[in-house]
């Protein structure tokens, strides 16, 4: 009798216990690649992104969202043409909303001024379920379904972004999915509680993604920006040899003293030649990179096209 009794008590704790959520462990090293394309038609630039989930993680990525606010002092940047695609309501149909009608919806609840952007999520049958929002972070936000999670191991991509905004370094966040109906009972009607497990779980990394260039252009303020970022890609990993990080730095010091000598034709010539050089070096995409090339398409659509916009500044 009181075995049965002890085997009683086990089934019921047992039961009790995995009728919680299981809560996955922190993500750790996701993998977010991006790269550029301007449409010089047009001057609108095109986000992609691919998240890789890596398989020693036990998380599911069901949020993926980067910083989209607007720098202090930045120009105001044109936001014809650019779109929230939504994704597809149950009938089938895409939802869209323009980036005006986007902001203007949540002008009351915004917390931080934004650039404008389109965004489209993952689109097709292979991963259905995808939406893109602005968030009142100051974010752009893509959410996925239950039936459209990034799982351990798995690479999605289809992630984009399009906008008049210059590349730059943005922050990215990754959050797994949690299953908040079947949270052990302390997390219940404790928001605060709800947060910090968020919070704890995410996974915080560096991208590139639109940015505002300054309303008071000057430019050698823009070049030592441009300096500041290749330094920030080499220490990201983006600028893989020492020896072309330094090649790229002297190009740079070099037309900054023509700068301020006022020969901006030399200036020119030798911003010409350190876009080559990152031609040469590196890589428009991220799919099919060969090897012996020193940049990913980070550092590629970084330097290229920031130093672009000050050759025709000058």
């Amino acid at each position: 009798m009181k075995n049965r009794w002890i085997f009683s008590l086990m089934i019921i704790a047992f039961l009790t216990l995995t009728s919680f959520a299981h809560i996955p462990s922190p993500l750790k090293d996701v993998k977010v690649a991006a790269a550029v394309k301007l449409d010089s038609a047009t001057g609108l630039y095109e986000y992609r992104y691919s998240i890789f989930n890596p398989p020693t993680n036990d998380g599911k990525i069901f949020i993926f969202q980067i910083d989209i606010s607007k720098p202090l002092n930045g120009k105001e940047l044109n936001s014809a043409g650019l779109v929230i695609q939504r994704g597809m309501n149950i009938q089938g149909k895409m939802m869209i909303r323009s980036f005006e009608e986007e902001v203007a919806r949540m002008k009351e609840t915004l917390e931080k001024l934004v650039i404008p952007v389109g965004a489209i999520p993952p689109l097709g049958y292979s991963f259905p379920g995808w939406t893109a929002d602005i968030t009142v972070m100051g974010t752009v936000m893509w959410g996925g379904s239950e039936q459209s999670l990034i799982l351990p191991g798995q690479t999605v991509g289809g992630f984009v972004l399009t906008s008049y905004g210059l590349p730059g370094i943005r922050d990215a966040i990754m959050s797994p999915f949690i299953d908040y109906d079947n949270l052990p009972e302390e997390y219940y009607e404790n928001v605060e509680l709800t947060k910090q497990l968020q919070d704890s779980l995410e996974y915080h990394t560096k991208t590139i993604g639109p940015t505002a260039p300054p309303a008071d252009f000057k430019p050698l303020d823009f070049l030592n920006y441009i300096i500041d970022l290749k330094h920030q890609a080499f220490s990201l990993g983006w600028i893989k040899d020492k020896g072309i990080e330094e090649s790229l730095d002297a190009k740079l010091e070099s037309a900054k003293k023509k700068i301020a000598e006022g020969n901006t034709g030399a200036a020119k010539n030798i911003l010409n030649a350190f876009i080559n050089e990152v031609e040469a070096q590196g890589c428009e995409t991220y799919e099919n990179c060969p090897p012996g090339k020193h940049l990913t398409s980070e550092a590629y659509a970084l330097l290229k096209y920031n130093v672009r916009y000050l050759i025709d500044k000058l």
